[in-house]
């Protein structure tokens, strides 16, 4: 018989190699994180994703979009009934995507909104080192009849001309001028095809820059050449494209939109942004008793179309100030607001404040240093520097 002692040295011993054994198993078994968590992940400086509730206002009860949360994705799946809602992005990240995004570049005051042009243009090109091979990003700018020709030259000698429209898959990232005429320019036969699909349009024939900028992306999203476009961003030029952007689209009939209360930035599907622009022109709505004055109802649109879109908030438009982290989280998208007074402020920009910065060691993932880092890189390189640039950047390989 084994004396007790060596019974319990026996004992210990299979319970160490049992320990050893769990603990090896442990780090050798490959860990699945969930896709929902993939696409949302955030990290602990972002504090969440929030859907829009009816009204298109979200507080501080407003749903967070964590699909940890089993009640919120049940939510989630009521609301959405799309033929790829199942589809990871794994999938589409193999697959050919063709994306716009598409800026109003205002006649007035052009060579004050060329700053911010060159810098959206120069954070595109960042965002493109990122993205995927199959993948393509346009930048597309509407302009006007009244555009100065001065101004257009610029954008040429970045390459930015008509006719650049794409006319293939496969065709490498381009810069598109679409030039369209505001309502006040149309023939009266045109205005009146218009007046007929949206009465709200009657009482006046001049509208203002924000109804105008709409009718511009409408009339262009409304056109062939947009059925190029799996995917389109609206968006204004204060703004930057971030990394993260290069290699994210919305998936499972997620619909991104910028804040409240001009909502200037969508993301989302071609049909999806068709589909939105147009119920915004048939929901315009008066500003106050017996005035003239039309403005565009966000509220009414996003009521009557969120139960076919999931808008969710906090990817983009988050503020080019901000000390938010963006690497491997849900930020696609800065915008540079006119009352910001930190790091990046565009008042403080213009002003000349970050002159002789340009070769700090700015972290691209940290939100406010990347936007300084591509507004300073954008004022000091020559447009023939940022178009050889964008060459190098865009050009690559073709698919089969």
């Amino acid at each position: 018989m084994f004396r007790f002692k060596t019974v319990s040295s026996l004992l210990f011993l299979i319970a160490a190699i049992l320990v050893c054994c769990v603990f090896i198993l442990h780090f050798l078994t490959p860990t699945y994180e969930s896709f929902e968590n993939i696409v949302h992940e955030s990290n602990e400086n972002v504090s969440g994703v929030h859907y829009l509730p009816s009204g298109g206002v979200h507080g501080s009860t407003a749903n967070l979009l964590t699909p940890a949360n089993e009640s919120n994705q049940n939510v989630i799946e009521s609301l959405i009934k799309c033929h790829d809602y199942s589809i990871p992005i794994e999938k589409y990240r193999s697959q050919s995507i063709v994306r716009g995004v598409i800026v109003r570049f205002p006649s007035f005051k052009s060579d004050y909104y060329f700053v911010q042009f060159r810098w959206f243009y120069r954070s595109w090109i960042e965002s493109e080192m990122f993205t995927l091979d199959r993948w393509r990003t346009d930048i597309i700018i509407l302009i006007d009849d009244k555009f100065p020709s001065s101004t257009r030259k610029l954008l040429e000698n970045l390459d930015c001309h008509e006719k650049n429209q794409r006319t293939s898959r496969r065709q490498i990232s381009r810069c598109i001028l679409f030039n369209h005429k505001l309502f006040s320019q149309k023939s009266q036969s045109q205005r009146q095809l218009y007046l007929a699909k949206y009465p709200m349009l009657n009482p006046t024939n001049r509208l203002n820059v924000n109804i105008d900028r709409l009718f511009a992306i409408y009339d262009y999203i409304t056109r062939n050449e947009t059925n190029m476009y799996d995917l389109l961003m609206v968006t204004t030029m204060n703004t930057f494209l971030t990394t993260q952007f290069g290699k994210y689209i919305p998936i499972k009939c997620s619909f991104l939109i910028g804040t409240t209360p001009d909502y200037s930035t969508w993301y989302g599907k071609t049909d999806q942004i068709n589909k939105f622009a147009h119920t915004l022109l048939s929901t315009l709505k008066q500003s106050g008793e017996g005035r003239k004055n039309i403005t565009i109802d966000f509220s009414s649109a996003i009521e009557k179309l969120k139960s076919t879109f999931l808008f969710i908030e906090r990817q983009v438009d988050v503020s080019c100030d901000s000390k938010i982290t963006t690497y491997r989280t849900s930020v696609y998208h800065l915008k540079c607001y006119a009352h910001s007074t930190s790091l990046f402020s565009e008042r403080m920009f213009r002003e000349k404040a970050y002159d002789g910065y340009e070769k700090e060691p700015f972290n691209i993932y940290i939100a406010r240093e990347y936007a300084t880092l591509m507004a300073l890189q954008s004022k000091v390189m020559t447009l023939d520097d940022l178009h050889s640039l964008a060459i190098n950047v865009t050009r690559r390989g073709v698919f089969t």
